[in-house]
């Protein structure tokens, strides 16, 4: 058998399946970074190396091209430089799953081996691959795009697309770990759809078809069906949208034609911004979380990333079971095809990794989907808003000193933006023996119901300070840390008739 032809069949999804041997220098512990630059190094460039050479023979080209890897510690940065030969004569993303594989790849090897997170630089010939490619977007097309208002498209990652010339239906990604990347990030977009019309008032475009009915060609469900199909039903004279290829050979090509589709289509309706979701993989399987990928010529992208990543973390962390769900602190800056072609804000969410035991598991729970879409939604609608990452937080609380029979109103002042109803939750955390503390609660339902104040009394006719933690909690889940404070119970020989108490109309917080 021809060794060439054995690669064909394997079809779109093959970059992600690992149908080849994947690698296996996980298996034995490495020494720590900072002792094994050179070895790190040595490993990551041959990892690439292969990734690269299996992505080269799947398409009956060329393995004589080269990828290298280094990190630098210090500042920890992951640079992948490919040499020459590999760009393609247009921008036609048939690099851009490769790019990703290889820096998922590499990103898991460089944390197993301990230099922590790290910003990764991929250059081609030295240069970012859109510098081969220059488009220039210009700083008038982003603002108005901003400025445009209630509009957004929401594009839920792949689907069912042609591979040529035998058209036979392939999905684009494999399962892994019981996920279809196909088939899981429609029901995110349907959560992160519900979101942005409740909670922020915008009408929401989708790049692909929900709901009943089938494609008349692939008889599929149109919930199956990738972008490029439900645009060409939609707009069927369009077909600089959804055919931007028509003249390509490639087998894939209609993969390319779906990723542009996407983007142009946003640029033809005109929204104000564009959210793709999608999920994540790498080859050994170890690399877990959420990314954000933004495209560096748009600077509006990169304000967006983070604050979708700033907005995911404080969301996703706080439900049960996922306080250690990793969240990086910032974007990434890449060159998917979604970002570059879009003229207004874009960007990738990237929710988990499905290759991930854990995240595929994080994946499938609806818990984790309505936290991370919400933190998805927060993070457009702030953006909109000119707003920035401001995780929930109580400011200090004084403390004071009460009479027996007294209480007090005392401010709780916060930042951060809450889903409301809030509560402010007052819990006991210092009690004097012989003495009974309850805990307090005030529910607050809008920004302009009532001050944000608890009510403190002392009962008891006797004299100790009393410690207690405030927190205050929105209505997604989330917690702001506690704010420890003391009330001082003073024992008077008038008792009530000098300080009588006061009706706040709400749950105190009592000792006595």
């Amino acid at each position: 058998m021809n060794f060439v032809r054995a690669f064909r069949p394997i079809g779109l999804a093959s970059i992600i399946a690992c149908t080849l041997p994947c690698p296996q220098a996980l298996t034995q512990p490495l020494p720590p970074a900072a002792e094994t630059d050179v070895a790190l190094d040595l490993l990551l460039t041959r990892q690439a190396q292969k990734i690269l050479d299996d992505h080269q023979l799947r398409r009956s080209r060329s393995t004589g091209i080269s990828v290298g890897a280094s990190v630098d510690i210090q500042q920890g940065k992951l640079v992948i430089s490919f040499g020459a030969g590999i760009l393609p004569s247009e921008d036609d993303h048939s690099l851009e799953e490769l790019e990703q594989h290889i820096r998922n790849t590499l990103e898991a090897y460089t944390t197993q081996a301990g230099v922590g997170e790290v910003e990764t630089v991929i250059l081609y010939e030295g240069k970012p691959y859109w510098e081969h490619f220059p488009r220039g977007i210009s700083a008038q097309e982003q603002g108005s795009a901003r400025q445009a208002g209630g509009q957004v498209l929401v594009s839920a990652s792949h689907g069912l697309l042609r591979v040529h010339p035998g058209m036979g239906w392939e999905f684009q990604r494999p399962v892994r770990n019981g996920v279809q990347e196909d088939l899981i990030t429609p029901g995110y977009a349907d959560e992160l759809q519900r979101l942005l019309e409740d909670r922020g008032g915008v009408t929401v475009h989708r790049a692909r078809r929900g709901g009943g009915g089938a494609h008349p060609d692939s008889m599929r469900p149109w919930y199956e069906m990738s972008a490029r199909y439900h645009l060409k039903d939609l707009l069927p004279d369009r077909t600089d949208i959804w055919n931007h290829f028509a003249n390509s050979t490639a087998s894939d090509r209609e993969v390319s034609d779906d990723i542009r589709a996407r983007p142009y289509y946003a640029n033809h309706l005109g929204v104000a911004g564009m959210l793709s979701i999608h999920t994540n993989a790498d080859v050994p399987g170890v690399a877990r979380g959420s990314r954000v990928f933004y495209h560096s010529s748009k600077p509006a992208d990169r304000q967006l990333a983070d604050l979708t990543l700033c907005y995911m973390r404080e969301l996703i962390t706080a439900q049960e079971g996922y306080a250690d769900f990793p969240v990086p602190r910032g974007g990434v800056a890449a060159g998917h095809g979604e970002n570059n072609f879009a003229t207004m804000p874009s960007i990738v969410v990237e929710v988990a990794f499905h290759t991930n035991a854990a995240d595929a598991a994080a994946l499938q729970d609806p818990v984790f989907r309505a936290a991370s879409m919400k933190g998805v939604e927060k993070g457009y609608r702030l953006f909109r808003e000119g707003k920035g990452c401001v995780p929930l937080k109580a400011e200090p609380i004084q403390g004071i000193r009460l009479p027996q029979g007294s209480s007090q109103q005392v401010d709780v002042a916060f930042e951060g933006y809450p889903q409301y109803p809030i509560e402010l939750v007052t819990t006991n955390v210092g009690c004097p023996p012989g003495w009974t503390c309850s805990d307090g609660k005030v529910r607050i339902t809008s920004p302009d119901d009532k001050p944000s104040q608890i009510t403190l009394r002392c009962e008891n006719a006797g004299s100790a300070p009393i410690l207690w933690d405030t927190r205050v909690v929105d209505a997604d889940g989330v917690e702001s840390p506690p704010v420890r404070h003391v009330v001082q119970c003073i024992r008077t020989s008038r008792g009530l008739s000098e300080a009588p108490i006061i009706s706040a109309g709400v749950e105190p917080a009592t000792a006595g």
